[in-house]
């Protein structure tokens, strides 16, 4: 249950991330949703966007305050990405795993975790 002390801009905040959350997983776990190169955009600028997304959220919506907040944030993000590039191994998927990508993660995770601390400082 959500704390009766969450402001409304926090709850909001909030949501927006759980549905971000689910479209990255649904672009990172479909069969090859769509090809980027006829996007002329690079992957890893789509995984580094996704997670200063996701960080910047997160930023926003929970209280990161210290520094030990935001290296929590980050790792749990650097696993989620990880996490999602483990299972871009299975064959089904018909992805590939990239250790850039997971750079490109946790790059974007942490810009996204600064920016919002130092715009929304408490």
């Amino acid at each position: 249950m959500i704390s009766k002390s969450l402001t409304h801009n926090q709850r909001t905040v909030r949501v927006l991330f759980w549905l971000t959350l689910l479209m990255v997983l649904g672009l990172s776990l479909w069969p090859n949703p769509f090809n980027t190169h006829s996007f002329h955009i690079s992957d890893k600028v789509g995984h580094f966007l996704a997670y200063l997304a996701l960080g910047g959220l997160v930023g926003v919506g929970w209280p990161v305050k210290g520094v030990r907040h935001v290296l929590t944030a980050l790792i749990a993000l650097i696993i989620l990405g990880g996490i999602i590039e483990i299972a871009q191994t299975i064959p089904w998927i018909g992805r590939t795993a990239s250790w850039l990508d997971l750079l490109a993660d946790a790059l974007g995770a942490l810009t996204g975790l600064t920016a919002s601390r130092r715009l929304f400082r408490r």
